[in-house]
């Protein structure tokens, strides 16, 4: 055995441990077990040889994390990327930016496991330390802002993400251009918060109550967001800019021109303007001179859905499962008029029956299409199949 502090002869299969990226495609494929029991013979090689707080330590801990979590074995894989964590920040400093790899997958494993406050708190932590790396208003911030606001919209705290995107778009002003893809990311963004305000799909999840992280103008005054119920034409007034942008952008094709007028037209069916809708759709036909381009077959020849309010997994999932988590599919058909309102819901099957069909069949009554069209005018859809699955988890007997 090698004395301590020596650096042992490592194996390929050792070295992928130096990335774990490396070794994703190992564990996708359902050598998990393997990539665990190789991740924690280097982490006590690593033990025996050095310290266990050594940093090199960090990346076998997060190999072993990943293929635990794939395993189901979920407070194993907190405690490994908690301790990679630890180790990285005691290696490189509390707020260094090396930590933020273990503490993102945290994040990811504490939302999967459906405890959405500890997965919020790894997410402002994630931001706190790039907020505390970068100057107010720093393009660097972007990624970050980015990120927690995604999470935002994901547990619908559209205030606090609406907050993040307004951050963002003063970034934009500062330093780039109107038409910069991050502005336009940032405009959907806005335009994605007003509209889930409105439109919230059935969750299991539990609304956090975050607040906007504290950011700063360049004389270090603290940038304040406040946030409005109900401003829809706000979030009009960004899909108005958002197609403004494509057409005024160089690499602008007909189709993403058509996709930024569409999210426009869609809008005002979601909000009853049905009349507006209309005149944007027919604009949109009448770009293309073949009425038969798989384009306009595939956005106008059926009824789409706008809002769908099913959850695939509508029941949270515990920390330990007391019985394998079930797979489930429900179909229905419904009856789509003009305006893209659901008429008729009839259940044709679940298997298996759940608690939730019931739920799933009152829900869909509030969906809402676009609706398809015909010589240019829409038309009602009768006998839509709509298929759903959804994950629950049984109680063991």
């Amino acid at each position: 055995m090698p004395s301590l502090g020596s650096t042992p002869v490592m194996d390929a299969d050792e070295q992928l441990l130096l990335e774990p990226s490396e070794l994703r495609g190992r564990i996708e494929a359902g050598e998990a077990e393997e990539v665990l029991t190789l991740a924690t013979e280097v982490i006590a090689e690593i033990e025996a040889n050095r310290t266990r707080y050594d940093g090199a330590l960090v990346k076998p801990l997060i190999v072993f994390g990943d293929a635990s979590r794939e395993l189901g074995q979920y407070i194993e894989a907190i405690e490994a990327y908690e301790r990679a964590r630890q180790i990285s920040r005691l290696t490189n400093g509390l707020n260094s930016i090396e930590q933020v790899e273990a503490v993102h997958r945290e994040a990811e494993t504490y939302f999967e496991l459906g405890h959405i406050g500890d997965a919020n708190d790894s997410y402002e932590y994630i931001f706190s330390i790039y907020n505390r790396q970068f100057e107010p208003f720093s393009v660097d911030l972007l990624p970050t802002i980015f990120m927690l606001a995604d999470w935002y919209v994901l547990i619908y705290n559209v205030f606090a993400a609406r907050g993040l995107y307004e951050y963002a778009t003063e970034i934009v002003d500062h330093h780039l251009e109107r038409t910069s893809p991050e502005n336009i990311r940032a405009l959907q963004g806005i335009a994605d918060t007003y509209r889930l305000e409105r439109f919230r799909p059935m969750s299991a999840l539990g609304q956090i109550q975050a607040r906007i992280p504290v950011l700063y103008w360049a004389d270090q005054t603290p940038f304040r967001y406040h946030a409005t119920v109900n401003d829809f034409e706000t979030g009009e007034e960004a899909l108005v800019e958002l197609v403004k942008i494509a057409l005024e952008r160089p690499e602008s094709t007909p189709e993403s021109i058509a996709q930024a007028k569409l999210q426009l037209a869609d809008w005002f069916t979601l909000f009853d303007k049905n009349e507006q809708a209309a005149v944007i759709y027919q604009d949109i036909l009448a770009t293309f001179e073949n009425a038969e381009s798989e384009f306009l077959k595939s956005e106008f020849g059926d009824a789409i859905p706008l809002f769908f309010p099913l959850s695939t997994s509508p029941d949270p999932q515990p920390l330990r499962l007391e019985s394998p988590p079930i797979t489930a599919e429900v179909g229905f058909t419904v009856d789509v008029d003009e305006t893209g309102r659901v008429v008729q819901v009839q259940l044709d099957t679940a298997q298996p029956q759940s608690e939730f069909v019931d739920e799933f069949e009152k829900s869909l009554k509030n969906a809402i299409f676009r609706p398809r069209f015909e010589d240019g005018e829409p038309k009602p859809r009768l006998n839509v199949k709509v298929q759903h699955t959804y994950i629950f988890f049984p109680k063991a007997d």
